[in-house]
């Protein structure tokens, strides 16, 4: 099985260190070290880690139980929590992120090795399913309902050209009406046919059959709609579309 790559968030710099010897010397890459919420959101714009290492007190401003909702809504990529904070009030807030682990300061490498293992080899077990099993589904229903307002409305994959973040809403779009769903951007991408759709940024995922031009930074639709591509994603849209 593949290492998966990991991101370190830590506010103490002696301790990221040291996580990320361990995860050197275990054949893990780490791609990087983060101390806040904000700062891992900036470096999210330049590479996506398979899984996470999340502290839980990062100082000022949002916690690690806040950036576990914001990886869970966004990015959708399993995180273990490394931290001392075990009082009550803040692993009821942890249980409300499901996480794949919870690593308890001062930690053993081999403890903190097994861990991150086991939410990889699961994590691979529930994508692989969900494939399946979507895929199955899409073989048989190529439309879906949405309500709107009082009405439900029939809807084909196809119609859709792109799908947007809007908070914890999200915005489906096609060439001439927009619907309004309750639901994150990570939700519709598991529930959109993998082999149609593909997220290029955090915000927006599209209609691959939609595109008509790819530039540095940025997608083209074919009613000319602009889209913004994450170096992040890059790699993966030009693996997807038919080089010549």
């Amino acid at each position: 099985m593949t290492k998966p790559t990991i991101f370190i968030v830590e506010d103490e710099p002696i301790i990221a260190d040291f996580l990320a010897q361990c995860l050197s010397d275990e054949g893990f890459e780490c791609l990087g070290i983060a101390d806040s919420f904000e700062d891992t959101k900036k470096q999210l714009m330049h590479h996506i880690p398979d899984l996470f290492l999340l502290d839980i007190n990062l100082g000022l401003g949002p916690d690690g139980v806040d950036l576990a909702h914001f990886i869970n809504q966004q990015i959708n990529k399993p995180f273990l929590f490394v931290t001392s904070n075990t009082d009550p009030q803040t692993l009821e807030r942890v249980k409300l992120t499901n996480p794949s682990g919870f690593v308890m300061k001062p930690f053993k490498k081999l403890e903190l090795v097994t861990q991150i293992e086991l939410a990889w080899y699961a994590y691979q077990v529930r994508m692989s399913n969900n494939q399946v099993d979507f895929a199955n589904s899409v073989l048989a229903n190529t439309h879906f309902f949405i309500k709107d307002k009082q009405k439900l409305i029939k809807l084909a994959y196809s119609d859709i050209t792109y799908a947007e973040a809007c908070d914890n809403y999200s915005i489906l779009h096609t060439n001439d009406s927009k619907f309004i769903v309750s639901y994150s951007l990570k939700h519709v991408e598991a529930k959109l046919p993998v082999q149609e759709f593909l997220r290029v940024h955090r915000s927006y995922m599209i209609n691959i059959t939609q595109i008509s031009q790819i530039n540095p930074k940025s997608l083209v639709l074919i009613d000319g709609k602009e889209i913004p591509v994450s170096e992040a994603h890059r790699s993966e849209l030009l693996k997807r579309v038919n080089l010549f």
